[in-house]
């Protein structure tokens, strides 16, 4: 995990996410990268369409050149935090197609998850997360959780995003002094023409030096999200590591259950995967 990408939503702050990501990057050695993307309106008005689109593109101006002043103060408190590596980045595109593009060349994404500015709701992050094609941590930024992981939960289940979301939490697993797996109803391989084996999660894990605790979980899928939950603090997890299940159109609606729940209640990190 070299290079770590954080959303910034605002270039007023160092966020609660910002904060955790930058201690995630210091445990690696990793650069860290903030986003600021300015997205362009491009729905105009036919009526006065020459006045609005000026009027558009001064606000746009005024606020990168106010967000390039803040490149010198997060490269400040991120050397002093012990992050040699960083770098504060503007876009000016759409945000789903900003993330995607430059989650191309980082390890891992870190959002914020109910801040204090308006970005951060679950349709929002639910956006990026199905879209950006890398793992995600999301940070509730109403807790301002520290950056630990002693304790990590897994979410399993043996689908695609699941095997997707330990694979790309390795690194972390590896670190963790105790590592939860909460074994849920798995995909049966039976019920496809295939012949591809199930992927073993148990011998995977063991095979890059992580021991596990067990815990099943049998729920119905209606409470899934909030039995993961309990699950995760009963064994005080700092993180729990779960596939991101949904659609990428109207990713509100069509996550799945588990999904949104445990986006709309977490009250500690999330290590998603789509």
């Amino acid at each position: 995990m070299r290079d770590i990408l954080v959303y910034a939503n605002n270039y007023r702050s160092f966020t609660p996410s910002m904060h955790y990501a930058a201690g995630i990057a210091k445990q690696f050695g990793a650069a860290l990268n903030a986003l600021y993307v300015q997205e362009p309106v491009t729905i105009v008005p036919s009526y006065a369409a020459m006045e609005l689109l000026a009027e558009i593109r001064k606000f746009s101006d005024e606020q990168i050149a106010a967000a390039r002043e803040q490149r010198g103060k997060f490269r400040a408190w991120a050397t002093e935090l012990g992050i040699e590596s960083n770098d504060w980045m503007i876009v000016e595109a759409g945000l789903r197609q900003a993330m995607a593009e430059t989650c191309n060349w980082h390890d891992l994404l870190v959002l914020g998850l109910r801040g204090e500015n308006e970005w951060g709701g679950v349709a929002e992050v639910g956006e990026v997360l199905l879209t950006c094609g890398a793992p995600c941590i999301v940070v509730p930024e109403d807790r301002s959780p520290a950056a630990r992981s002693r304790t990590i939960a897994v979410a399993w289940n043996g689908r695609p995003e699941s095997v997707r979301a330990v694979h790309a939490a390795l690194p972390l697993l590896r670190r963790a002094e105790h590592v939860v797996l909460i074994h849920g109803e798995s995909v049966d391989p039976l019920t496809t023409l295939t012949r591809i084996p199930p992927f073993d999660v148990e011998a995977y894990l063991a095979q890059h030096g992580v021991r596990i605790e067990k815990r099943p979980l049998d729920v119905s899928d209606d409470r899934a999200g909030e039995a993961l939950l309990a699950v995760a603090g009963e064994a005080q997890a700092d993180l729990l590591v779960m596939g991101a299940y949904g659609r990428t159109r109207f990713s509100e609606w069509f996550f799945g259950g588990a999904t949104r729940h445990v986006l709309e209640q977490a009250t500690l990190p999330l290590f998603m995967r789509h």
